[in-house]
């Protein structure tokens, strides 16, 4: 199996976490450098001419499949066209190749503008088998299949976030979570870079200052008597950007010393799988990273999303915990700060019906999964069956 990232060049992976299957990661990415063969434009001009001399379309034009997930919910372009057309690269390579298209549980959309619209129409149809995450991002699916497809490829499927096993990180990072979590109630939270400054309000339309309602929230789960666990999900190299760490420094810098005292940040360089053993020691989490709150809710950890998107609901219902989700588009501040206090005030109720819903959630993950390989598998022996969506 080869993962596409943005690193450099092809190395195998070394991490002894997959005995049963060799694994490597190959760098490409959209990139001014044009010339290196990491570069998508290398990769097209190179598949023009048979793929051979790349190691990225060389790959490709030998795969039973292309699986790809755009991030889970990048494929729109609601975070502008360079965005899309990096998340459309892959795919459309796959495309070009011949190559069967398997596009993994995700969102679709939304879609505001023709060009977007109509790029996504070309790229589900042309699949082999789309998976959506959700019951609405299933909807829009079907409406971007069109009523030709093959109902049989759509499927609807739940994040592959539900599906990944935590793994414990390195005794001074675990010891430490595991002490508090012993002693005291550990209220999780997320603060996202992406949403912490001017532009990022801008962008997405925020009703506040995400930053000074997340600072808030922090103060009231301390005076609530909590210690709070700060988890960055996403980080940038050097912290900055999109990086969660920036957003959290920015809270964390607006606290007394006594709140400080009550609060620890986990270390940006977990993975995710370490990430969410960190997140399944808490009482409660919220935050702003959807998959952050996955983490939460597959370890039947009651969670609160506080969105800036429509994707955050459906995966959220898909667990019965949907009135535990709030929109940062409409609800910021003290309004914002209550909805959560109530949410964490009502977590013993919420851990209840999360022992009762995920369960199967994590089933429907890994099962789907096993599914996509099957189908895989099938079509190495008939051709006829990896035919397009429609």
């Amino acid at each position: 199996m080869t993962a596409f990232d943005d690193g450099w060049g092809v190395r195998p992976d070394t991490s002894g976490r997959y005995p049963s299957t060799r694994v490597e990661f190959a760098g490409v990415r959209m990139s001014r450098r044009w010339h290196r063969p990491e570069s998508w434009a290398q990769v097209r001009l190179a598949q023009t001419f048979g793929g051979r001399g790349n190691p990225v379309a060389r790959r490709i034009a030998r795969a039973d499949a292309v699986a790809d997930i755009s991030g889970g919910d990048s494929f729109t372009d609601l975070y502008g066209p360079t965005r899309l057309h990096s998340v459309a690269a892959p795919k459309l390579a796959a495309l070009r190749a011949g190559r069967p298209l398997v596009l993994l549980p995700q969102t679709y959309g939304p879609f505001d503008t023709p060009e977007g619209r109509v790029l996504a129409q070309r790229l589900i149809r042309s699949s082999s088998l789309a998976y959506a995450r959700d019951p609405h991002s299933f909807q829009r699916l079907l409406e971007l299949a069109g009523p030709m497809a093959d109902a049989s490829r759509l499927r609807d499927g739940v994040d592959v976030a539900f599906a990944l096993r935590p793994r414990r990180p390195a005794p001074h990072v675990a010891d430490v979570v595991e002490a508090w979590a012993t002693d005291e109630v550990v209220a999780g939270v997320n603060v996202s870079g992406l949403l912490r400054d001017a532009a990022g309000r801008e962008r997405f339309g925020l009703a506040g200052d995400y930053v000074a309602t997340m600072t808030d929230v922090v103060r009231s789960l301390v005076k609530a008597g909590a210690r709070v666990l700060l988890v960055p999900h996403v980080q940038v190299p050097g912290g900055q950007g999109e990086s969660d760490i920036a957003a959290i420094d920015q809270v964390l810098g607006e606290l007394t010393p006594a709140e400080r005292d009550r609060a620890t940040v986990v270390p940006a360089e977990l993975d995710a799988a370490e990430l969410k053993w960190c997140i399944a020691q808490c009482d409660w989490f919220t935050g702003s990273r959807m998959h952050a709150t996955i983490g939460a809710l597959s370890s039947r950890v009651p969670a609160f999303g506080y969105a800036y998107s429509l994707k955050t609901q459906g995966v959220f219902e898909t667990c019965g915990m949907g009135e535990h989700v709030a929109d940062a588009r409409e609800v910021a501040g003290e309004a914002a700060v209550e909805a959560m206090t109530a949410s964490f005030d009502a977590r013993g109720e919420s851990r209840e019906r999360l022992a009762a819903t995920v369960p199967g959630v994590v089933d429907r993950a890994r099962g789907q999964l096993a599914d996509i390989v099957a189908d895989v598998l099938s079509w190495r022996h008939d051709a006829d069956r990896r035919g397009a969506i429609a």
